[in-house]
């Protein structure tokens, strides 16, 4: 039995994506596609398009055999901490052989030497990753940069350098390696050369099979209601197309300017202690964040007032997310982690505090079952069989499940769901998702 593990988000799930699943069983002979996805939440500190339980029920319907939650403090992280605690959870499972990717550049060894290069010459690359951030850098162009120097000073070569470090599922990509290499995992990476539109394309373009996740939400959000059907017909698979039509998703999208008078009610009510000890935010973070206060307008407009030629937007974005959340260090994670000159490279500074050395400090104590196909029963019997963590179907027998941190851990992802549900819910004037009492979605 061959299983074959994707990372996610499906906001929306779309053609894409239904690419990926088919494309990774026929070329890597899986019998079984595992997804880890995102719950509520997504990595660029936004909320999902719509809640996990609808966006796991289109990843089933399309092919995926079990989809497990990625814990939100992973889930609206960087890159790094992102695949880091992603990759974790999936070695954790003992059941997993491939991790299959996108990535713009379509080549695996590029990502695989580049990723050996950094893992084996960790702290020479972040010292230099910290200087060229200090000078201003973006985070991709300060890695490149470093890497590029660790190259010319060792004699190495690496073709094509800039394109690697210039799309962000290429460093999704390379983090994915990273982690792997880390903790010395047996699950084989591949990927997939990214089809169509890029990543961040919000263009709608009419006529291609492949548009991007971004370009779908946008069409949502702009185009009137007899165009949106039409064009999102064409963009996803018709039982994507269903499912959204029966929960009245075929309108404007949830955003982060739905948040924004609970972030700002949050903002206030902390402003004296500030909020340095949220995850991602620094001393300096937490300063300009008070002083800014009294011109909160809104939530993205509040990020556009952060931002600067050192933080970006999704940073920003991600930090709020976190004060809104209440998401501060993972419970195995201290203070003393946060490198506020180099916040989106937590990952490599962990280990001296993780209870679990060989894994760099990723706390991944569970594994949150979101719903499978009813054909996927051998891989969740290999999975209870294998797993040295649980396998959380029923919420409400967390607590006879998990330790103290490990049930904290989970009651913050119940809090993110319940954040969520109290925008989502009386917007799109649906009943309240009760998380404690929520079965996994089974598929036939």
């Amino acid at each position: 039995m061959k299983t074959a593990a994707i990372i996610a988000e499906y906001n929306p799930f779309h053609n894409g994506h239904l690419y990926q699943i088919e494309e990774t069983r026929r070329r890597t002979g899986a019998d079984f596609i595992l997804v880890v996805m995102s719950g509520d939440f997504v990595q660029r500190g936004a909320p999902a398009f719509c809640n996990k339980y609808i966006r796991t029920q289109m990843a089933l319907s399309c092919g995926a055999d079990v989809v497990i939650e990625l814990p939100a403090c992973y889930a609206l992280s960087s890159a790094e901490f992102f695949a880091g605690g992603a990759v974790t959870l999936l070695e954790q499972l003992h059941a997993v052989d491939v991790l299959s990717f996108g990535s713009e550049f379509g080549e695996l060894s590029a990502i695989t030497d580049c990723a050996h290069l950094l893992t084996t010459n960790s702290s020479l690359v972040h010292a230099r990753l910290n200087e060229h951030l200090k000078s201003g850098c973006p985070y991709p162009a300060a890695m490149e940069k470093a890497v590029s120097e660790l190259l010319t000073s060792s004699g190495s070569v690496l073709s094509n350098i800039h394109e690697l470090f210039s799309s962000p599922n290429n460093i999704l990509g390379l983090e994915y390696c990273k982690a792997l290499y880390t903790i010395h995992s047996s699950i084989m990476p591949f990927t997939l050369k990214r089809q169509g539109s890029g990543y961040h394309d919000s263009a709608v373009l009419r006529n291609t099979p492949f548009l991007s996740a971004s370009a779908i939400r946008r069409a949502l959000s702009v185009f009137p209601p007899d165009a949106v059907s039409e064009i999102i017909r064409e963009h996803v698979p018709e039982k994507v197309y269903d499912i959204l039509a029966q929960n009245d998703l075929l309108t404007s999208p949830i955003t982060e300017n739905h948040f924004s008078t609970l972030l700002h009610y949050k903002l206030l009510s902390e402003q004296e202690k500030g909020f340095a000890d949220y995850s991602d935010c620094s001393k300096d973070l937490s300063d300009k964040i008070c002083k800014s206060i009294p011109h909160f307008t809104d939530f993205t407009g509040f990020c556009a007032l952060l931002k600067s030629k050192d933080i970006t937007y999704s940073h920003i974005s991600r930090v709020l997310m976190h004060i809104l959340l209440n998401i501060k260090r993972c419970p195995a994670v201290q203070d003393s982690l946060l490198n506020e000159h180099c916040p989106d490279t937590q990952g490599n500074l962990l280990s001296q505090h993780c209870p679990t050395p060989q894994r760099k400090g990723f706390f991944v104590p569970y594994a949150r079952l979101l719903g499978f196909r009813t054909g996927g029963a051998p891989l969740l019997n290999l999975i209870k069989k294998n797993s040295e963590i649980p396998l959380l179907s029923k919420p409400a027998d967390a607590r006879f499940l998990l330790d103290k941190d490990a049930y904290e851990l989970l009651r913050q992802d119940f809090f993110c769901a319940s954040v969520y549900e109290s925008v989502a819910s009386p917007y799109r004037g649906k009943p309240f998702v009760n998380e404690i009492k929520q079965s996994p979605i089974i598929f036939p």
